[in-house]
């Protein structure tokens, strides 16, 4: 099973389509963009999640500025590193770098993108097993699907693996 069928020719498309026109124009057109299409969808048995070790990931472009620099958020190719940070974390301790979401909502109530209080209360109600220590936060721009196959994924597949992680909660911004 593969993150994205036909990867290599999505990869050919994007090369030959949009990023050859924003090569030669400097500006996007998102006319041009070939999404992904993938029409299997990975086969998995269920899970008890009262029983489950779940992972926070929000593409809201969080970081910890006392430790982490911000994601290149200006860049128009997109920023295809991780930051993490401990699941205890004060909001005030937190910061987003990302030009391409209104920020007005995640400022005023930081758990419409990262649900770190939520996630605690449904973790002391058993609806959830435990909780990960870590949470995953990324800059959700990212036009380069092979990039995001290929860099982040297995950065974050290392975390899910060395905290044997169970489920995943993907926050989109």
């Amino acid at each position: 099973m593969h993150i994205v069928e036909e990867l290599e020719k999505w990869t050919s498309d994007f090369q030959q389509g949009w990023m050859k026109w924003l090569k030669q124009s400097k500006v996007t057109n998102w006319k041009l963009y070939n999404y992904v299409k993938n029409e299997v969808s990975p086969p998995s048995p269920g899970i008890a999640l009262s029983k489950a070790k779940l992972l926070l990931i929000s593409s809201a472009g969080a970081y910890l500025p006392s430790k982490d620099k911000p994601f290149d958020a200006s860049s128009i190719l997109g920023d295809y590193s991780i930051r993490t940070f401990p699941m205890t974390t004060p909001y005030s301790e937190l910061e987003y770098a990302h030009d391409h979401y209104d920020q007005t909502a995640v400022r005023e109530d930081a758990q419409v993108l990262l649900p770190l209080t939520h996630l605690q209360s449904l973790l002391h109600e058993k609806v959830i097993g435990s909780l990960s220590d870590t949470v995953i936060s990324f800059m959700g721009y990212q036009p380069r699907v092979n990039k995001v196959v290929n860099k982040m994924i297995p950065e974050i597949l290392k975390i899910v693996k060395l905290e044997q992680i169970d489920a995943v909660l993907l926050v989109p911004s």
